[in-house]
């Protein structure tokens, strides 16, 4: 005689059975649900079941998990109230907040524009309507998992530490009911990974034999340009800002604020790089206009060799075509490898603390908060030793 749990177990499997017999197919490849045998269409998220809607209404159930995927994927209710600013309202206020520091001399031109141009990639991801209390740490991963594959650790980096100030700027005004967490899902490309991806990339340095080829090969001013990039680390928009009353033709000295970082900066200049330089200023092309006249140089357009925030750079652009001229081959190294290139070879003279003067870069050691200048005989000396090594490479002369 069969048990009558042993009936009840066969009886039930004939009616599971019958029921995925009977099981609707999806209605086309991509739909986002899946025919349940409770006869409703469902889904699992974060480990749960959910059900939508019953199978004789595909279409209804696929509007219902529209309208609830997002609070689902985030963990939360879909039922529960979200009130409060948008994100487009948090933008407005954080552009408006960046402009003022802009206007009191606390931000540069570039900076605001990248503040900007992050916080129309935000809203366009999120949707301007979003409310800001409906983000969640989900949010901010796939947010995350929308970046470019083309982007190296370092761009995706500078694109995520400006995410973080919008939303820390949401966190200090106090704009939602609680605290936005967005840490998890905008963390840093780890250090190791960084390491390994530079591993990989060209170095961003010339050699000796190189910086003669570019600057036998290049007309004025960019002779004078091949030249601040070796001899005192310029970058182009040091260049393009740099002003003819910074220049101490006597003394053979170049001493400005840098732009970038606002620190006192100061370095020899080489003799070949005074000639140069005097050269450069002499073609200068002629202008009236005050903003162009203290310039040591200017286009033949009468324009800025750069401007603060704008992306197209004319020296950049030049000097990719000086380097084609030169025949050196190396895709994605331009006019600021040779700044890459003077830190290099000037590490050699074993005085880091005039090299970081010579660019411009922060002493944060306590001691570097005591200092106030730097003996003008160590500059030399570390000046001295690049230009030897860049002597040394000169090509020698074709033999007759």
């Amino acid at each position: 005689m069969v048990p009558d749990s042993m009936t009840a177990k066969t009886s039930f499997a004939k009616r599971k059975s019958k029921a995925a017999n009977r099981k609707p197919s999806k209605p086309r490849k991509d739909f986002p649900l899946y025919a349940h045998s409770s006869g409703q269409w469902a889904k699992k998220v974060r480990g749960r079941l959910h059900y939508f809607g019953t199978w004789d209404d595909p279409i209804a159930a696929e509007k219902e998990w529209d309208r609830q995927k997002f609070a689902l994927l985030e963990g939360r209710d879909p039922e529960e109230p979200i009130v409060g600013e948008t994100l487009g309202w948090l933008c407005n206020a954080f552009v408006e907040s960046k402009a003022l520091q802009k206007e009191r001399g606390e931000l540069s031109e570039r900076a605001f524009k990248d503040y900007r141009r992050v916080c129309k990639e935000v809203a366009a991801h999120f949707g301007k309507g979003r409310r800001l209390d409906s983000l969640r740490p989900a949010s901010f991963e796939r947010y995350r998992n929308t970046f470019p594959k083309t982007w190296g650790p370092t761009s995706i980096n500078n694109h995520l530490r400006l995410v973080r100030v919008l939303f820390k700027y949401a966190n200090d005004i106090e704009a939602t009911q609680r605290e936005i967490r967005y840490q998890i899902g905008l963390k840093s490309v780890p250090k190791s990974v960084q390491r390994k991806h530079q591993a990989k990339q060209p170095a961003k340095e010339f050699t000796a034999a190189e910086v003669w080829s570019l600057y036998q090969a290049a007309p004025q001013p960019m002779r004078a340009f091949v030249l601040l990039g070796l001899n005192a680390g310029y970058g182009t928009m040091d260049i393009a800002q740099l002003r003819i009353d910074d220049i101490d033709f006597e003394s053979q000295w170049l001493g400005v604020l840098r732009g970038k970082t606002g620190l006192a900066r100061g370095c020899w200049l080489w003799p070949e790089t005074v000639k140069e330089l005097r050269t450069a200023i002499e073609k200068k092309p002629h202008t009236t206009q005050p903003s162009l006249e203290p310039l040591a140089f200017i286009t033949r357009n009468r324009r800025p060799w750069g401007v603060d925030g704008e992306s197209n750079n004319p020296l950049a652009q030049a000097f990719f075509s000086l380097k084609e001229a030169a025949g050196i081959v190396k895709p994605g190294v331009g006019h600021y490898a040779l700044r890459h290139t003077f830190a290099t070879i000037a590490s050699g003279a074993m005085d880091q603390q005039v090299v970081d003067y010579i660019m411009g870069h922060k002493d944060n050691s306590i001691s570097g908060g005591y200092r106030e200048g730097i003996d003008p005989k160590r500059v030399k000396a570390v000046c001295q030793h690049v230009r030897k090594w860049w002597l040394a490479g000169k090509p020698k002369a074709a033999k007759r």
